[in-house]
């Protein structure tokens, strides 16, 4: 996937490292000049986001770190900010109302139980996002064996983020989670 991206470090130079400092940039971990040199401010952004993302923090920009970067930023926008924090038990029960009212909540209850995310043995919490309540939630599902709907991949565990005009939910997004894929996009504090 990342096949004819090189390998860059401290001292690299060129259109690799632009491309680099851009998505780093974007991504909110580097703030310096675009500049096509990989200098120290460039190695310090790319240890940042290893550490954030659960990679070996070397500042070293090889395949698995392009992939990561790749896969968020590929993702919905809201799949990448953090400050995710668990809802109350009472803004649960008002989240399990609101999914239950809302087509789109519907829908997402019938994409999870599709893919096999039900039974006693599934966890179920909810976050919420400070930057973006009550605008977006987030609901995350745990099993202690993997499912979904590929046979390819068995998931440890889905997450859906609902986006909310007014009170009702109008879409959601879906990020499924296994060794795999990799560590998860979203970040959440537990």
């Amino acid at each position: 996937m990342n096949d004819n991206l090189p390998t860059l470090r401290q001292n690299s130079t060129g259109p690799d490292v632009i491309r680099l400092q851009q998505d780093l940039q974007e991504l909110g971990y580097y703030s310096g000049a675009i500049d096509g040199r990989f200098g120290s401010g460039t190695k310090q952004a790319v240890i940042d986001f290893q550490t954030a993302k659960g990679l070996t923090a070397d500042g070293i920009v090889g395949p698995i770190t392009w992939s990561k970067i790749n896969r968020i930023l590929a993702a919905p926008f809201i799949f990448r900010v953090d400050g995710w924090k668990r809802m109350s038990e009472s803004e649960e029960n008002n989240e399990i109302k609101s999914l239950i009212n809302s087509r789109m909540g519907v829908a997402a209850l019938n994409q999870v139980a599709l893919e096999g995310f039900v039974g006693f043995d599934c966890i179920r919490s909810y976050y919420t996002n400070e930057q973006f309540s009550p605008f977006a939630s987030l609901m995350r599902i745990k099993c202690s064996t993997p499912r979904g709907a590929s046979t390819a991949i068995g998931f440890d565990e889905i997450r859906v983020v609902f986006s909310r005009f007014e009170d009702n939910i109008e879409a959601f997004d879906i990020e499924r989670v296994s060794e795999e894929t990799g560590s998860p996009i979203i970040q959440l504090p537990d």
